[in-house]
């Protein structure tokens, strides 16, 4: 193997990694894993990357900027209460339901102050995963 190969690998592998990261970020290969990752995100006050975790295949190019916007402030309007909720004490699911490329997990959370809540996400199957849709 010549040197000029051995230089490439370690930047390839880099890419192979980063390209596995990039594709795990923002779905999971369950309903019940991306709701999990979602309230991870948030709970870590990742807002970014609990935006991902959201479905805008369908939105139009001209209204991106705008929903991305709105998705943000709910995200951290999730992030408020949580913060002043006392934070994530447990995250159960309850119910999950899966057919086809669509899927609705109902999940209660339990807050550090002891209040619980339910709350039931819709998801869709994208690109191998899944993905919280908006309406």
């Amino acid at each position: 193997m010549s040197t000029r190969s051995l230089a490439f690998f370690p930047r390839f592998f880099m890419l192979c990694l980063l390209g596995v990261f990039l594709v795990a970020c923002g779905s999971s290969s369950s309903p019940e894993g991306t709701v999990n990752d979602y309230f991870k995100a948030v709970v870590d006050n990742r807002v970014e990357d609990a935006v991902a975790f959201y479905s805008i295949k369908d939105v139009k190019d001209n209204d991106l900027t705008m929903v991305k916007g709105k998705l943000q402030m709910i995200v951290g309007e999730q992030i408020s209460k949580m913060q002043k909720s006392g934070g994530l004490q447990t995250l159960t699911t309850k119910t999950v339901s899966a057919e086809g490329d669509t899927a609705t997990v109902e999940v209660e959370i339990t807050y550090g102050n002891g209040k619980k809540e339910s709350e039931t996400l819709k998801l869709g199957k994208e690109e191998g995963g899944w993905k919280i849709l908006l309406n």
